[in-house]
């Protein structure tokens, strides 16, 4: 057993360090064979320049188009990261923060190669738009890959960096996302050189991946560069995809920097001063003038005492002034209710409890759950665009008779399913419903609670599959692809999900035939008036209406108390 072993690892050791070379029209390119714990091989491409670096003069600028290099480049392991605005992932992050950070990686589970034409999955991490990375280490594809499918991973600029903008065509911004575009336009134009088809490209992203998954779908500039999308736990209907008084959080950093910066400085002089600065001085000071709204801990619990409930993080998506390449310049509300979004089919969906994540400290969420009980006004979102008092009372008290007609603190399942609805399950809900009207909609709730998240408090009146859960079933962390080692319940649960997910890649439908794993369901697209969805729990079922008759209840709220024309919902 032990000789076994041995030659075991001599083998993962000469795939793991086998050279394997791309071409593409911009340079020769040096990757590896990955040798996976799960006994998986497949090809691995990391930190593939896909842009100039964004420094300097590109520093708030729209991603300029890599213009390739001499010699082979080495993509055999990642260095560099975008700056965070805190260390969420791991606090040795700081380590590999850079300015310099657009960079791409490719999997493929072939030996690459233009003839292989396999499907391609492009991921896009979440983190608030102000934290995350697409790193190995962080987004393993090996699951995935057991699939025949190509998957693609690409850093985007985040906080200040991806998201700052004076509201004008001097800094018009989100840089983040147009990020994202260039990675895919390079994908379109080089995945084929990996054995990818450039035809087959679907887009998937968790939390505000999945808002940018929907912001693509918006945006005319992405059109024709995928044909399918899938959204975990996040829609441009979220309302923290959009970033309130932007052009003050802007003038508002460069204070933060230099308390001498007069505040009736022009655009052009902000942006100068800006460009000027130090990368690690204006990540401090945004992190320091503007602490995450993280989804997570006591940001999120300081910000809702000290005013209406989660508003958003403060480097977030904008609506651009019309110019060439302005990303996002309308209404998110509006486009999707009017149909002026990308027809091509979507998953989309929910953890089952998103908010349970909130309720770690029970004696911190008690405090929370008290102070909406004391304040009703706090449970209204900025969205609703109310601004008078009594309005607000009035529409506190609606909301607040949704859940409960005693108090919260007296029932804090009620006070988490608030909160799971209020930043998430409404919106993402209300946007599959409109969106359905105008191509396939293919709606999930993911139930399936097991070790291998750790433990979630349990509440009673909660569910406790909370936000991000579902990732650990999709992706390897720090190539611990050891699947294997968790519990029968788990290894299906990952089993199905990647099957969903690279079958909808695949053929556009995630139940494309009768199949024992799936428990030979057929999950049927959203009807708006008959609304039918896949719970993935330890069986699959489909059952209608997700979260019974509390979304219409919020429908009416907002469509009796609010006032229009919304951006989100």
């Amino acid at each position: 057993m032990l000789l076994k072993n041995v030659i075991y690892l001599l083998i993962a050791y000469e795939y793991v360090n086998a050279d394997v070379l791309v071409t593409i029209p911009k340079g020769t390119i040096r990757g590896r064979k990955e040798y996976s714990l799960r006994n998986i091989s497949f090809y691995a491409f990391q930190e593939i320049p896909f842009a100039k670096p964004p420094v300097g003069e590109l520093r708030f600028r729209e991603p300029q188009p890599n213009e390739g290099w001499e010699g082979i480049l080495d993509a055999t392991k990642n260095t560099k990261i975008c700056y965070q605005q805190s260390n969420m992932l791991n606090t040795n992050l700081t380590l590999l923060e850079n300015e310099d950070c657009l960079y791409l990686n490719v999997y493929t589970p072939k030996y690459p190669t233009s003839e292989a034409s396999l499907p391609v999955m492009f991921y896009i991490y979440g983190g608030g738009f102000v934290n995350g990375a697409a790193n190995f280490d962080f987004y393993g594809p090996h699951y995935l890959l057991e699939h025949d499918v190509i998957v693609v991973t690409a850093n985007y600029r985040l906080g200040p960096f991806g998201f700052l903008t004076t509201d004008d065509l001097i800094i018009p911004g989100n840089y983040g996302l147009k990020d994202q575009l260039l990675a895919l336009k390079w994908v379109n134009q080089n995945i084929k050189y990996f054995g990818g088809d450039p035809e087959k490209v679907t887009i998937f992203g968790q939390s505000a991946g999945a808002a940018s998954v929907n912001f693509h779908f918006m945006s005319k500039q992405s059109e024709g560069l995928f044909r399918a999308g899938i959204a975990q736990s996040g829609s441009i209907l979220c309302p923290w995809v959009y970033q309130e008084d932007s052009k003050k959080t802007a003038y508002d950093l460069a204070s933060n920097i230099d308390s001498n910066f007069r505040r009736n400085s022009s655009s052009e002089e902000l942006l100068r001063f800006l460009r000027n600065v130090s990368a690690n001085d204006l990540k401090k000071a945004a992190a320091a003038g503007y602490p995450v709204n993280s989804l997570f801990g006591l940001a999120y619990r300081a910000q809702m005492l000290n005013d209406q409930i989660f508003q958003g993080f403060s480097f977030a998506p904008t609506i651009e002034p019309e110019h060439e390449n302005a990303f996002i310049t309308g209404s998110m509300y509006e486009a999707v209710e009017k149909g002026h979004i990308n027809p091509v089919p979507m998953m989309i969906g929910t953890c089952s409890e998103e908010a349970i994540v909130f309720s770690n400290s029970i004696h911190d969420f008690e405090m929370l759950a008290r102070d909406l009980d004391n304040n009703a006004t706090k449970l209204v979102n900025k969205n609703m665009h109310l601004t008078d008092p009594n309005q607000l009372e009035a529409a506190g008290e609606a909301i607040h008779r949704i859940y409960t007609d005693g108090a919260f603190a007296d029932d804090l399942g009620k006070a988490v399913r608030f909160q799971s609805d209020n930043s998430f399950t409404r919106s993402i809900i209300r946007y599959a419903q409109m969106q359905s009207k105008f191509s396939n909609i293919y709606y999930y709730q993911f139930s399936h609670y097991g070790p291998i998240n750790g433990d979630r408090p349990n509440i009673d009146g909660a569910y406790r599959v909370g936000h991000s859960d579902d990732n650990a079933y999709l992706w390897a962390y720090d190539n611990r692809s050891t699947i294997n080692s968790q519990t029968p319940e788990d290894i299906l649960t990952s089993n199905r999900y990647t099957t969903l997910f690279t079958n909808f890649a695949k053929y556009l439908d995630p139940t494309p035939e009768s199949s024992s794993l799936l428990d030979n369901i057929d999950w049927p697209t959203v009807d708006p008036d008959n609304f039918q969805y896949l719970d993935i729990n330890d069986t699959l079922t489909i059952k209608k209406n997700p979260k019974g008759d509390v979304f219409p209840k919020w429908v009416e709220v907002y469509e009796q108390m609010a006032i229009k024309p919304y951006t989100t919902f």
